[in-house]
């Protein structure tokens, strides 16, 4: 459990850092009335509810949905990242 927590977290960062440039071009593109794509907004929200998943399971302390909620979180998250470059 110590390896999916410390996971966790370092999904948690990267997903974070991914929602604040996304909020960021959100404001710039809201600014030319314009608005963000959606598939990009769905994607960040379902990176936090495999987020918020894997934090229920590791408090249940299930390491199997725990690993699952991450695989599909990190799916989420190197979707955003493409979409910002990185």
């Amino acid at each position: 459990m110590r390896d999916l927590r410390e996971r966790m977290m370092l999904q948690g960062t990267r997903l974070n850092s991914s929602k604040a440039a996304i909020d960021n071009m959100r404001r710039v593109q809201a600014q030319s009335g314009l608005g963000m794509r959606q598939d990009v907004l769905t994607a960040l929200q379902r990176a936090e509810f495999y987020m918020d998943e894997s934090e229920n399971a590791l408090k249940s302390g299930d390491p199997a949905a725990m690993r699952k909620a991450l695989d599909s979180a990190e799916r989420e998250v190197e979707r955003l990242e493409k979409f910002l470059g990185r």
